[in-house]
């Protein structure tokens, strides 16, 4: 992943996080076990299921060398 927040949050998981008017606080895990990365890409097929022929594409891509595997996953636990 070439995202700066991705790098940024890996090196500093406190993550705070506004939706509207809601704050929280919490911390984030990148995913470094292959199963819950792909649990969390199987939501992520589920919720955009439009964009599933271009992530299999993405998929075919990377196993035939032609691109490099970017993906990652995190989660967030936030504070009670």
């Amino acid at each position: 992943m070439h995202r700066q927040w991705v790098r940024n949050v890996q090196k500093t998981p406190p993550i705070k996080l506004s939706i509207t008017d809601e704050r929280f606080e919490g911390r984030a895990r990148f995913l470094t076990d292959r199963s819950e990365h792909e649990r969390g890409m199987a939501g992520i097929r589920r919720k955009y299921w439009m964009d599933v022929p271009i992530i299999v594409l993405g998929r075919v891509l990377t196993t035939l060398g032609v691109l490099r595997d970017n993906t990652g996953s995190f989660e967030v636990t936030l504070a009670q």
